[in-house]
């Protein structure tokens, strides 16, 4: 059997500790690097591939409830640009058949955050707890699947409550 990519998931993320007021150049350039420049390539890239090879195929990017704030800080400001980016990449390319959409978790429970094991208690968020990251695999199968066809350049927020009905979960 021929091998050939028919779906990309951008996943990669990193953060920092940093807001306005006291980021450096270094710690911005890091984490828009990653989050957003990443996230572009990677989408051009495998646009074109598919488009080359005639395949009709999915492209899912893993943005962030973070990305629907008021961005103080640069992960914010970089997940902010991946909603976007969906938008963008979506109109261009539903024209060959390929499927852009984007997924914004809020809190999971990763290392990211810290959180270990199976306690999903989280006071913070309105349903009182943390996503487990087999929820938001859920939905990312769902996406690429032919389930997801006819949803095209949106971003589906799974987030608990968590920057949908209130932004009190953390400090500005």
């Amino acid at each position: 059997p021929t091998k050939r990519i028919d779906i990309l998931i951008n996943n990669a993320g990193i953060a920092s500790s940093c807001s306005l007021g006291d980021t450096t150049e270094q710690e911005l350039d890091m984490v828009i690097n990653t989050n957003l420049k990443g996230t572009y390539f990677m989408c051009q890239e495998v646009a074109n591939y598919f488009i080359h090879n005639s395949i009709k195929g999915n492209i899912l990017n893993i943005s962030s409830v973070s990305g629907k704030r008021p961005a103080i800080t640069p992960y914010m400001l970089s997940k902010n640009g991946i909603i976007s980016l969906t938008q963008g990449i979506a109109k261009k390319f539903i024209k060959y058949g390929i499927v852009v959409n984007g997924l914004a978790p809020g809190p999971i429970a990763t290392g990211m955050l810290n959180v270990e094991g199976k306690n999903l208690n989280y006071d913070n968020s309105p349903s009182k707890r943390f996503a487990d990251a087999k929820e938001i695999a859920n939905w990312a199968v769902i996406l690429v699947s032919d389930l997801g066809k006819m949803i095209v350049g949106e971003t589906i927020f799974i987030t608990g409550g968590c920057g949908n009905l209130t932004y009190d979960d953390i400090q500005y």
